[in-house]
């Protein structure tokens, strides 16, 4: 292939709005359960302040924060199901 093709063909995708690639599958898979709502589930799993929410690229939540003592917990809460697939604590 020539380079002024290449060259055209990137900046058609460069300029291209976003929304014309989101009908274009992800490769991952994204959480069915919403971000509020695994928030929510670590609220009252003893988690008091959230500080940080993350959607994993199996298709999870990962959330840290503290619980009221203070200690950091991590969890990762199914996306689809919204169970609990992984509980950490430290003590600071």
């Amino acid at each position: 292939m020539r380079l002024a093709p290449r060259i055209a063909l990137f900046g058609a995708l460069a300029l291209a709005p976003a929304a014309a690639f989101a009908q274009w599958p992800w490769p991952f898979p994204q959480p069915s359960l919403q971000q509020a709502e695994a928030e929510m589930i670590a609220l009252q799993s003893g988690i008091t302040n959230i500080e940080d929410v993350d959607a994993t690229i199996d298709g999870d939540w990962f959330i840290e924060g503290t619980d009221p003592v203070g200690n950091h917990l991590e969890l990762v809460i199914d996306g689809s199901t919204g169970a609990i697939e992984r509980a950490e604590m430290h003590a600071d």
